[in-house]
Parts: C-alpha cells; structure tokens; sequence
C-alpha cells in the first residue's frame, strides 16, 4: 500500500501559552513539515488546523495517531487526523474580499453565504467578529466559477445586505494586502444607561426639575456648555480618580481587540467631554478619539467651565473625517461609521461605572451637586425626559 504523506490535523482545547509550539516541536522532531497552519482563539478556546507532510519521516499513519494522541495528552487538547489528499491550486483563480459591516442580528452569515452559493461563488477563508451589538465579517472568494458576471454578484450581495442595513465592501485587487479601513464609533448620546443615569439622581438629591433644565429642549453644544460650567473649578485629580472606575465591558475590550488584529483603525467620535474620550483612547487603545473639549488652567490643574469651540471636536463630524482622512492618507469610502442612531446602548463600546467611587467623592464634598450634573454630561448628551 503506498504510503500517503500528507495529514490533516485539527484540535481544540483551553488556551495556553506556547500550545503552538508544544504542537509543532513534537512534529518537526519526526521530521514531519507543516505545510498549512489556521489557528484562533474563540472565547478562550484555543482551535487550530493543519497540513502535515511527511514525506520526510519514518513515521506511518498509525505512528502519526500515536504522537498526536501523546501531545493532545500533554496539552489537553483534543486532537484529530485524517489522511489528506492536496487539491492542486487553480492558477486563474480569481478572489473578492467581501466585508460586511453593520449592527450585529441574527442571519446575517446565514444570509450572505446563501447568496455567494446560490450564484457559485466559493468561500475559502471566513473571519468574523460579532460583540457589543457591533457585526464585522471578511469572506475571501472564489469567484473563478460564478455563474452571473462578478460586478452582477457584488450588486446582488450589496442588495441583500442593504436589506438588514449592512454595510458591503468589495475589494478585487490584491486582497491579501488589504487597504487600510477605518471603523468610527460615532456615539451621539450618552454612555451611561439610563438606569445608571436615574440611580445618580436618586442617590444623590438632585431636583429633577434641575436636571431637566440642563440636559432637556436644548441642542447638544447648549448642553453640554451647560455640563461644562457645573464642572468649573473642579480639580483634575478628583477627574482622574472618577475616570479609574469606568471600565470597558469584556466583550468591548474584545472586539476592539480584535478589530486591530484584522488590521482596522478605530476611532470614536463622541459629545462626551475630551477627558473622558482621552481616557478611552488609552484604555482601550484606539488610534483616535474625539470628544468637545473643554478649557483647562493647567498651572491650577482644574477645568474652567467653557467648551473651546475653536478646536476640532466630535461636534463636527465633517471635521472628524476630514482629519481622519488626513492623518490616516484614507478615502472616506474607507472609514465605516456605526452610530448609536435607534440603540438604546452604544454600540461596540459599553462601558460599566463604578458608582461607588462617584457617590463616595459626592458623599465627601469632593463633589458638590453642580459637579454631579456636570458629570452626568461629561459622557455624552444624556436621553433625559423630565418625569
């Protein structure tokens, strides 16, 4: 029986560091040669595939299962093994990058693979990221064998996407170098949930009537010019101590995460205060972060309680792409915008507040009841209907 050197290995287990390598030494010992290697990690699973060669080893099938069934013991990984026989590869392939882009709901990989079989198009790679409400998916595509002209399948993709208001990029050049994307979380609202929102007030005394003043009837400059000045005077310490207790949610700090690996730059863009959007940048890494700034004494370290209009603010979107556009040397078709636009929560970006910290600085007279106002609005222009 002539002896098949060629072996696909896949396996799953906990993750771990150096499990990549626990796997391939083993190998590479038997002279086998990996030829092909996928490996992730989904939810602190640690999966991987693949091709083994060896041609070059002493090693049979039987001998093969054996060492695998060794390392899946000394890993805890469950591993398999099959014989595998190489398809030659189609010199005149013709890939598309397709990427889809939108508020994440149920059916939209359901949806879209439907459409690239209906019309034969193959998909060869899937990499897909669903988190905090926020859906981003790449397909590399075969489209060698399409049954209708490629421009005719994009138009049909793009139909069917636009139908669940995703968003469709097609990308037919050189789709292993892809170009630089942009995501932008343009949040127009608040960060704090409503609930929060109300259990301050509560906590806290404050007349509603107050709070309906400066945050109900007016434009979102007008109110935050108003959470501005309640933060007048206000030491930069007592700031930074509050910001130490807002902390991104697991799945946020994921998906960011994420998104960096699959190569995207992403920014936000929100009518919180710059301190508070400055915060976020460097505790979730983003490459940019836009929020109104507000006027600071820097020798007295305390915020002056006026907005400096005269400097780029999330207030002006056209203002945030075109210096995006700029610094990143990107088309503006390349920046993606998610809004908060109809959820009640921010998308991609939830955040958990640390009420103690804040009440415990309220209850010490480190804040006064203007402060507390002011901060309500330093994360955004709150939804706030008198009652």
């Amino acid at each position: 029986m002539t002896k098949k050197p060629f072996f696909i290995v896949d396996g799953m287990g906990p993750d771990a560091v150096g499990l990549v390598g626990r796997i391939a030494s083993p190998i590479a010992g038997a002279r086998g040669n990996i030829v092909d290697l996928r490996q992730d990690v989904l939810h602190g699973l640690f999966t991987f595939h693949m091709v083994v060669d060896l041609t070059e080893s002493q090693l049979d099938y039987d001998g093969f299962k054996v060492m695998l069934a060794e390392i899946g013991e000394a890993t805890g990984l469950k591993i398999g093994v099959d014989a595998y026989t190489p398809a030659p590869r189609n010199p005149d392939k013709k890939n598309l990058l397709v990427i889809l882009i939108g508020k994440d709901k149920p059916g939209i990989i359901a949806s879209s693979a439907e459409m690239l079989g209906k019309y034969n198009a193959n998909i060869e790679f899937a990499q897909t990221i669903g988190r905090e409400d926020v859906f981003l998916m790449e397909l590399l595509t075969d489209v060698s064998h399409t049954s209708i002209p490629v421009e005719n399948l994009k138009r049909s993709i793009q139909k069917n996407m636009e139908a669940i208001h995703i968003k469709t990029i097609f990308q037919d050049e050189h789709v292993f170098i892809k170009r630089k994307r942009i995501l932008l979380f343009n949040i127009a609202s608040s960060f704090i949930a409503r609930d929060i929102f109300d259990e301050i007030i509560e906590q806290t005394g404050l007349d509603p009537k107050q709070v309906a003043s400066t945050f109900s009837g007016k434009s979102s400059l007008q109110q935050m010019q108003k959470a501005a000045e309640k933060l007048d005077g206000l030491s930069l310490d007592a700031v930074h101590d509050i910001l130490q207790g807002i902390v991104p949610t697991p799945g946020s700090v994921e998906l960011i995460q994420t998104l960096k690996v699959m190569g995207y730059k992403v920014a936000l863009a929100s009518t919180g205060f710059a301190f508070f959007t400055e915060y976020l940048r460097h505790r979730l890494n983003l490459d940019h972060a836009f929020g109104i700034p507000l006027a600071i004494d820097d020798d007295a370290r305390t915020i002056l309680g006026e907005l400096q209009l005269d400097q780029l603010g999330s207030h002006d979107i056209d203002s945030v792409l075109t210096q995006l556009v700029h610094e990143e040397k990107v088309d503006q078709d390349d920046i993606t915008i998610l809004t908060d636009e109809g959820c009640p929560m921010a998308p991609g970006i939830r955040l958990t507040f640390d009420l103690d910290v804040l009440l415990s600085s309220f209850n010490q007279r480190i804040l006064s009841p203007g402060n507390i106002l002011g901060f309500l609005g330093s994360f955004g222009v709150p939804h706030f209907e008198s009652k």
